[in-house]
């Protein structure tokens, strides 16, 4: 499997994270974060069970917290990341 390149999170990136982590559990750590060939990162999400029940960009949804696109972080757990 080829190296995908790292970088440091964002904070924004990193809130997503924090929030993902109250929601679904510690075992969502930066280690598990990825990046896309856009040098999105991303996750896929594990639920305390060992499920993933989805994959989470968290730059575009750090992006759409930061211009109102997701209007607060209520909307984001409720219809983003499914808590």
């Amino acid at each position: 499997m080829p190296h995908m390149p790292r970088r440091d999170l964002t904070a924004g990136e990193i809130g997503i994270l924090k929030i993902i982590q109250h929601g679904y559990g510690p075992q969502n750590t930066v280690d598990e974060v990825f990046f896309t060939n856009a040098d999105e990162a991303a996750i896929f999400v594990k639920a305390p069970d060992g499920t993933k029940p989805m994959m989470a960009n968290l730059s575009n949804l750090a992006a759409w917290r930061s211009d109102g696109t997701i209007k607060n972080d209520e909307e984001l757990k409720r219809d983003w990341l499914r808590l």
